[in-house]
């Protein structure tokens, strides 16, 4: 029975198995409810008490591939922004990316002097009279939360700039945003409303998150795709941050990069799944 498996999470952390949290994944993948109900009463009984989550999301994640491999992408997107690493700042890119694909016009890793000092600000995202100094906060911890004293510290970045663009050392900023692949901690989250920061990450803000946002644009990360680690880092280092980037020829992308032709057709295959 479900009521006496406890899971082991990625931190390490115990927690009483909940069954609807898989079915509520695989659904927000695009799977009807009959779907995910079937995928879920044929996992269940393999399920033992101290299971790793880690192990849960395999068993589910095979079954999705079985049944409707053109979904994976979606239920594969949390543990995919993970391997968007913080070295050559593919995590910056990438939500300049996700920024410019919503209309914005994107600076990246710009040196900036505020008031007092300079500051390299992650993303300037930039439309019509709005004008945000964006704040990237990648971790691949798992169980990690964005906190308070990140939020402090963009916040008094901000500030300084604030006060630039009075002085004339910078163009006038609108707003400050943080941005993270994963949750926020709650006082994190309280400050940011009181103080008028802008968050997104994972799960919030409600019906604007992080994933909602990139299941709207089709704005994948290529890490979405299942590959080789190697075949990956190839890819971001030539700057295929998002399924987007994938050229549409399998020839086109093996000359780009090196890979294989039989595996450039596999990740070609799988954008194209993507975009839809």
């Amino acid at each position: 029975m479900t009521t006496d498996i406890w899971v082991i999470k990625e931190n390490k952390e115990k927690e009483k198995f909940d069954p609807y949290k898989v079915k509520k994944a695989l659904k927000r993948s695009g799977l009807s409810n009959k779907e995910a109900e079937s995928i879920l009463g044929e996992v269940l009984p393999k399920f033992y008490d101290g299971i790793s989550t880690k192990k849960i999301y395999q068993m589910v994640f095979q079954k999705v591939k079985e049944v409707r491999p053109e979904v994976t992408h979606k239920y594969n997107l949390k543990r995919a922004l993970k391997l968007i690493g913080p070295a050559g700042y593919e995590f910056e890119d990438f939500i300049s990316q996700l920024f410019r694909v919503r209309g914005y016009k994107t600076e990246i890793r710009q040196r900036i002097e505020g008031k007092c000092v300079n500051h390299e600000i992650d993303v300037v995202a930039s439309k019509g009279n709005e004008r945000s100094m964006v704040e990237c906060k990648f971790h691949n911890e798992p169980g990690i939360k964005c906190r308070i004293q990140t939020g402090l510290y963009v916040y008094a970045r901000y500030l300084d700039l604030i006060e630039g663009g009075k002085k004339g050392t910078c163009k006038k900023f609108t707003r400050p945003m943080l941005v993270t692949n994963t949750k926020f901690s709650e006082d994190l989250v309280l400050y940011a409303d009181c103080i008028g920061m802008s968050l997104l990450g994972w799960k919030y803000p409600f019906k604007e998150s992080l994933e909602i946002l990139i299941d709207k644009t089709k704005c994948y990360p290529v890490s979405v795709i299942k590959m080789s680690n190697h075949n990956l880092r190839v890819l971001l280092n030539k700057k295929i941050i998002t399924v987007m980037d994938v050229p549409e020829q399998a020839e086109k992308l093996a000359n780009k990069t090196g890979i294989t032709l039989q595996e450039a057709g596999k990740i070609v295959e799988f954008a194209e799944y993507a975009k839809k």
